[in-house]
């Protein structure tokens, strides 16, 4: 009897210790766990974009030139009377720009949001009057304007000959002509739709006389003009509606 009892206190005394050790069930195996390694994409450096300054001025051999990126307002340059040319070229989508006085009075966009182009302007105490003007532009990309007077130019000697594509205006050089008949000759690639225009300007008192339109329906043809005075003269043409391309010639007998 003694002996039963002893050895079932021993065999409880083992059951206590085994349930105090987490013997008595399945073994439990742990495991660390380590996070994975994701590849992260690199993230690109942004490229520097130029900052927005205002247009730059600047005087080269009697021409102004106004450079610019993306819309700004220019400081001041003067314009005395004469005429004009204008030139600009931008490598975005699209230019726009007109002057303003220190009034606010000026011209209207100059270039109808062209890439490039040219275009007489006319200061002569009438619709533009000499005097401080700014340049405000508007684009989506750098770009430059360049004004220079036609009178500073060397003329060249009739005939001359223009081209230029529908809906652009043509520039000529100044040239000289005397007083008299002037014959302007045309042709296009195709029949035009509409008219056409060439004004032609005295480069020092910017006056002008206009000749009869490019005529609409014709695919060549000849018009007359008659210069009043000798002296130098530049012209400005546009091509008509559904003509294409055009040239236009400008001679004297």
């Amino acid at each position: 009897m003694m002996f039963t009892t002893r050895a079932l206190s021993v065999a409880l005394l083992i059951l206590a210790v085994a349930a105090l050790c987490g013997c008595s069930g399945p073994e439990k195996k742990i495991t660390a766990t380590v996070a994975p390694i994701v590849d992260e994409e690199a993230t690109p450096t942004p490229l520097p974009t130029p900052s927005a300054q205002r247009p730059a001025v600047s005087l080269l051999d009697g021409k102004v030139i106004i450079s610019g990126y993306r819309d700004g307002a220019s400081g001041s340059f003067r314009l005395d009377s004469g005429v004009y040319i204008i030139e600009w070229d931008t490598p975005g989508t699209y230019l726009s720009f007109s002057l303003t006085d220190a009034s606010g009075n000026g011209s209207a966009d100059l270039s109808n949001g062209a890439v490039s182009g040219k275009k007489l302007l006319i200061v002569d105490d009438d619709k533009m009057y000499p005097g401080n003007f700014t340049l405000i532009a508007a684009s989506d990309s750098s770009w430059k304007v360049m004004i220079e007077r036609a009178d500073e130019i060397s003329p060249a000697s009739l005939p001359i000959t223009m081209s230029c594509g529908e809906g652009e205006v043509g520039i000529s050089s100044p040239f000289e002509a005397h007083a008299g008949d002037m014959w302007i000759s045309y042709s296009f690639s195709r029949t035009a739709q509409g008219d056409g225009h060439v004004y032609i300007y005295n480069v020092n008192s910017g006056l002008s006389f206009y000749t009869r339109p490019l005529a609409e329906g014709a695919q060549a043809g000849e018009s007359m003009a008659i210069v009043p005075d000798d002296g130098v003269y530049i012209a400005e043409v546009t091509i008509p509606p559904g003509a294409s391309y055009g040239e236009v010639k400008i001679s004297q007998k």
